[in-house]
Order: C-alpha cells, then sequence, then structure tokens
C-alpha cells in the first residue's frame, strides 16, 4: 500500500515490526527482501512520486569545501532516490577492497569479500544486469579482447554492466512492494525525531512530518536507516545531540572518514593500434563495457591504489595541450602569480594556438574554425579513483536548520596528497604496460594538476564512509551486521557504512550488503 502522509488525518500513532526510513536503492532492496518473512514493514520516503524543487531544497548544505558540489544537486529526494538520475553503471567490489593495506590507514573491513560475493548475484537482478556474472573470461571474448593484454605485467581488464534504460528503483521493483498486503508506504514523510532507551538500548519509536505541520510516530521492533550516504550520518547525528552520542558514536566517528570517487582526465593515450577500439557492445538490453585496471598482486608490490580506466576515442580539440594551458596562465594573471611549470604551460599555448582559437571561437561566437579540430588523435581516460578514507574528510551538522528545524550540513573534503600519488604511481605501472605492448603511449597530464584537482576535477557522487563498519565501536559506527554500536536494534542500510569505497561505482555493492543484512534480519526475526 502507498499512503501520502499529507492525507492522513490527525497526528497517527503507528506500529509496524520493522521500519524503514528511506526508499532508495537500499530500502526498497530491503523492503522487497524481507516482505515475505515480517508481516507488517513501514517504508518511509521524504518525497513523492516524482522531483518536486520545494521538497529538494532540504538536501541543501549549509557550507561546502571548494570544488565539491552542493549534494543538493546530486541527490533526489523522492521515492527510488539516486537511482532516479544514475547511470547504472555496475561492477563488483574486488577482494582487495575488503583487506585491511598496510598502506591504505583506516582500511579494511570486518568481512570478507567471500562473505559478500554470494549476494552479488541476486543484486546484479535488482540492477537489471542479470546474473551471468562480471567475469572477464566470460565478457572479453564477446567483445574480441581476450588476448589485448595477454603479457601485461601490471594491468588487466574488467568488466561494467548497465542496463539500458537505466533501472528507476521505485518504478521497477516499487510496484511489488505497493501490491504487498504486509508493506505499507508512506510518502511525504520526512523523519523528524526519535526516541531511545538507554537502559535496554533500543529504539522504541521515531517521529516524521508530513509537511503540513502533522507529525506522526512510528514504534517498531527494529528500524533500518536508508536515507543515504550523506543523510545517514546528518540524522544520526541529529539524534546523538539529545542521546548525548550514545548511538554510535561514542569515539566520534559519526559523518567522519567521508569518501566520493573524483572522476578525471589525468592521462592521454596515443595510439595507431586499433586494438583500443570497440571496447563496448550492447547485450540484452545492457551496455558492457571492458575498461583498465590494476591486477590485485601489482597494488599490493606497489603499494598503490586502483583506478577505474575506461578509454575513448578523442579528437584533437578534446586532447589539446594549449587550450588547458591557456586557461592556467590565465587564471595566474588574474592573482598575479606564476603558475607551475611555466615554460611547459608556454609552449604548450605556442604551438597549440589553433586549438585554443578553436576553443574562443566555440565558446565566444558559436562557431568552429577548423577542420581538424574533429580529427581522432587519441584515447581520453575519463577515469574514477579510488578515495581513501581520512577522518579529516567529515560532514557535521550546521547550526542553521531547515525548515522542519534538523540541522543542515557542514562538508569538508579534499583530495589528499598521497591519493593523488597513488593516481600517478597507478598511472605509470599502466604507461609501461601499453609501451611494452604496442598498445601505444601514455602521457600523464601533470602539469595541469592545478586544474585537474581544481575545477576539471568531477565526482561520482557516491556518497561513502560516513557510518563506516567496523569490528569495535572505536573505528566505525555500525558492526559487520550493520547494527549500530551502543543499539540493539538499529541499523543502516546504504554505502555510509563501507569502510573503503574502491574504485568502482557502488550500486551493485549498496545492494548486496543490503541482501545481506535482509538475510540476518531474517535469521532474527
Amino acid at each position: 500500500m502507498l499512503t501520502d502522509s499529507r492525507t492522513i488525518d490527525g497526528p497517527a500513532n503507528l506500529t509496524a515490526d520493522i521500519c524503514i526510513m528511506g526508499a532508495g536503492v537500499a530500502g526498497i532492496t530491503l523492503a522487497n527482501e524481507l516482505k515475505d518473512k515480517y508481516d507488517n514493514i513501514i517504508l518511509l520516503d521524504a518525497g513523492g512520486e516524482h522531483y518536486e524543487e520545494s521538497i529538494q531544497e532540504f538536501y541543501d548544505a549549509h557550507t561546502v569545501s571548494p570544488f565539491y558540489p552542493n549534494p543538493k544537486d546530486s541527490r533526489l529526494r523522492f521515492l527510488g532516490g539516486a537511482s532516479n538520475h544514475w547511470a547504472n553503471n555496475t561492477s563488483p567490489f574486488s577482494p582487495i577492497d575488503f583487506e585491511k593495506r598496510s598502506w591504505v590507514p583506516n582500511s579494511g573491513w570486518p568481512i570478507g569479500y567471500s562473505e559478500l560475493a554470494p549476494f552479488y548475484v541476486k543484486a546484479a537482478i535488482y540492477c537489471q544486469t542479470e546474473s551471468d556474472s562480471y567475469n572477464p573470461d566470460y565478457w572479453l571474448p564477446k567483445l574480441q579482447k581476450q588476448t589485448l593484454l595477454a603479457g601485461a605485467n601490471y594491468s588487466e581488464l574488467a568488466i561494467a554492466k548497465a542496463s539500458v534504460p537505466p533501472t528507476r528503483f521505485f518504478h521497477v521493483h516499487g510496484n511489488e512492494l505497493v501490491k504487498s498486503s504486509n508493506v505499507h508506504i508512506y510518502s511525504y514523510a520526512s523523519v523528524t525525531d526519535l526516541t531511545f532507551n538507554p537502559n535496554d538500548q533500543s529504539v522504541k519509536e521515531i517521529k516524521f512530518s508530513s509537511y503540513n505541520g502533522l507529525e506522526h510516530s512510528i514504534q517498531a521492533d527494529k528500524f533500518v536507516m536508508a536515507f543515504g550516504g550523506l543523510e545517514n550520518a546528518r540524522m544520526l547525528l541529529y539524534f546523538n545531540n539529545k542521546y548525548n552520542n550514545q548511538l554510535g558514536n561514542k569515539f566520534d566517528n559519526v559523518g567522519r572518514y567521508f569518501m566520493d570517487h573524483p572522476t578525471l582526465n589525468a592521462a592521454q593515450i596515443f595510439s595507431k593500434s586499433d586494438e583500443l577500439n570497440n571496447m563496448s557492445t550492447m547485450d540484452k538490453q545492457r551496455f558492457i563495457v571492458a575498461f583498465f585496471q590494476l591486477t590485485e598482486s601489482t597494488l599490493r608490490e606497489n603499494e598503490t591504489t586502483n583506478l577505474r580506466m575506461p578509454v575513448v576515442a578523442a579528437n584533437e580539440y578534446q586532447m589539446s595541450d594549449g587550450i588547458s594551458s591557456f586557461h592556467i596562465l590565465k587564471q595566474a594573471i588574474a592573482e598575479r602569480e606564476v603558475p607551475d611549470q611555466f615554460g611547459k604551460h608556454l609552449s604548450n599555448f605556442v604551438t597549440d594556438i589553433d586549438m585554443v582559437m578553436e576553443a574562443v571561437a566555440r565558446k565566444q561566437f558559436d562557431t568552429t574554425l577548423f577542420d581538424d579540430a574533429t580529427a581522432i588523435s587519441g584515447f581520453q581516460i575519463p577515469m574514477m579513483i579510488e578515495q581513501t578514507p581520512h577522518r579529516s574528510n567529515r560532514i557535521y551538522l550546521s547550526k542553521r536548520k531547515d525548515k522542519l528545524g534538523i540541522p543542515k550540513l557542514n562538508i569538508e573534503w579534499e583530495l589528499k596528497q598521497s591519493d593523488r600519488d597513488y593516481l600517478w604511481r597507478t598511472l605509470e605501472l599502466f604507461g609501461r604496460d601499453l609501451g611494452a605492448l604496442s598498445l601505444g603511449r601514455l602521457r600523464l597530464l601533470k602539469e595541469r594538476s592545478s586544474r585537474l584537482f581544481g575545477d576539471q576535477m568531477g565526482f561520482g557522487h557516491h556518497h561513502m564512509g560516513t557510518t563506516r563498519m567496523s569490528d569495535s565501536p572505536e573505528t566505525g559506527v555500525v558492526d559487520s551486521h550493520q547494527k549500530i554500536f551502543g543499539t540493539n536494534n538499529f541499523y543502516v542500510a546504504g554505502c555510509s557504512v563501507f569502510p573503503t569505497g574502491s574504485h568502482i561505482p557502488p550500486t551493485l555493492t549498496i545492494a548486496a550488503t543490503t541482501i545481506r543484512l535482509a538475510q540476518h534480519l531474517k535469521e532474527m526475526k
């Protein structure tokens, strides 16, 4: 059943076996997994069935670090959550992602890859990428790329799959919940409060607003937060203000270790080989892409982190050094400074003046000047970085509040120098393989660093780590079953529980960890 909570007459006092707060990927997956085991499930979502600016504004952060985007523009506050605008690009995490790596501080999950791997199959079905695995041995022959890296010392090919069109979780999986007799979905239900009993460490009740002045309550045996990677931490910090940090925050871990996936073009491939073309295909309404990454043995031996490296053919204009150098020189002049590698930038500008003129013509006059600007001249690598977990990257509560009285977020985020060093180290190793196999020459764009790690840096908008999973409350917020430390019936679902974020989009692993959580909750019934 689906009820618009704005239509409820008077304050309602509801009861449930389990209350799931948030109807995005995690919440919808969890409700579907539990609906045949629990007799009375309540699923809340703060929005309706479509985007509304008046609802979306509740995601507006108060302050955000330079170059990091305001999450109001990357999250969606309606049924289905961020799946309503994601590209559905999925891959599983690698075994090394779960390991404690001596060169990566704060790494290591309390569960191993083998414990999560069985749940990836069903997770792929939820993501509509089907159950035929992500194994390169299966897919590379279909792409005719099985010998592309034969003899490589450092690199390998991995597979990403995306359903076409992308899976909108409420649109695809919500109907089963709406039809279910034991699941009740309340839309326009924004959680505002929680009642916790410190004596038996149990959450007794939550309250939610229906945006019309009314506040309703839900009493349940178990509660699960599935608000999203930022909102899980925001609400848990808010609840802890009331209960003196007894809810998983005894050691000030809630909101910390915040990670995203920075995306950037930090290298180019110059190649005369046709082998790097046609790295993707369509198969049964799925888009299949092969991408480069380092092998796990290479990561260990060289103490670096991985990159997700798809390759895309690029033209002269896209590969231009002069355009990037022009912007760097222009910024330096405006700030009355001399940029790093000034001579290199000046040389790039002079030798590539035709593409600089092309850029000016396109931006100022909406026209093109040179026919060869569109000639293919190499490959770009729109890479995704594994950001390592750092305690100083965090979200915390502002003194400014939203219209329901919940403090807004402040976000402190930066890409540490160690992560930048890992990036260049990984690219250098990949470049050695390209050269040794005569696949091309990799050019690192280090002279563009001021822009690569500034205004040209993109993001996956994958908000991870803020309620991290751990064996101990000293180093985390939830235990290996995603139960909040210091409680006996309060859980968290979503990528906020990830201790590390890999170099892969997280949605498949969100679904897998949620299915694993559902199995645990079934066993607890």
